[in-house]
């Protein structure tokens, strides 16, 4: 059934369910009454279609929301959204070729299925660490002391209004009435790694976990800046300067 169908079949309804006007005296007094009829009648009508993709009967609590990956911390910090589990950031490792791109938020307590005992040839997904590389700013997210050879987690989160989040990078505030659910910096793998990679937006106040001792078979995620190459406009783009990125949701 189309949805003006829906609308037309809804206000029916609604009529139905409306009791007989009373006799009136006069034409005018009934073409008042009837007017004011059908208008709650409608406004009724629509009320029920705007909530209708995101209340359904679930014990009243409200369903819909979008999800997303706060990646570097274990909280989603947004008062916009709830926490459905944190865990480890998770990835492959930065010197095997045809590797995976994405990374993974790895919850806590896994569950197996069928598996071999012993360790095999196949793909792997390990933890993921920072490697703050040619840059050292203090008190950031590029604090080689504080971050460089840590791991760090990663919060899955939903959003309790609205039903779509984007990540813009280059962007520490959200477009239009896109509400903001976090800020940092953008990182990805390191364009003289063989692995493939992505761009993630991790928090500009990452938490850390363990440091590393070897980066060995881990997936490593650096800092990335804007380069001036002729097709990249600059300004505004500033050659050699660190990206920043937002998560937003509507």
């Amino acid at each position: 059934m189309t949805m003006p169908s829906v609308c037309v079949f809804i206000v029916f309804l609604l009529l139905l369910e409306q009791p007989k006007p009373a006799v009136c005296k006069t034409n005018s007094a009934c073409t008042d009454k009837m007017d004011s009829m059908m208008f709650q009648v409608i406004w009724a009508g629509l009320k029920s279609l705007k909530q209708g993709p995101n209340h359904h009967d679930n014990g009243g609590k409200e369903t819909g929301g979008a999800s997303y990956i706060q990646w570097g911390r274990s909280t989603c910090t947004s008062r916009n959204s709830e926490l459905v589990y944190d865990g480890y950031t998770g990835g492959a490792s930065y010197a095997n070729r045809g590797s995976a791109a994405n990374h993974l938020c790895l919850p806590k307590q896994p569950q197996w299925g069928v598996y071999d005992e012993k360790v095999n040839g196949n793909s792997f997904v390990s933890g993921a660490a920072f490697d703050v590389n040619d840059i050292d700013i203090k008190n950031s997210l590029f604090d080689k002391s504080k971050y460089s050879m840590y791991s760090f987690p990663c919060a899955v989160c939903h959003t309790k209004i609205g039903s779509s989040t984007i990540m813009i990078p280059g962007r520490k505030d959200c477009l239009a009435d896109w509400k903001k659910e976090y800020t940092g910096y953008l990182m990805s793998g390191y364009h003289g790694h063989v692995s493939a990679t992505e761009y993630i937006c991790i928090d500009a106040d990452s938490e850390r976990l363990k440091k590393m001792s070897s980066l060995k078979g881990m997936s490593l995620l650096y800092s990335v800046a804007a380069k001036c190459n002729g097709v990249l406009p600059c300004p505004p783009y500033v050659d050699g300067r660190e990206m920043t990125c937002v998560v937003c949701s509507k």
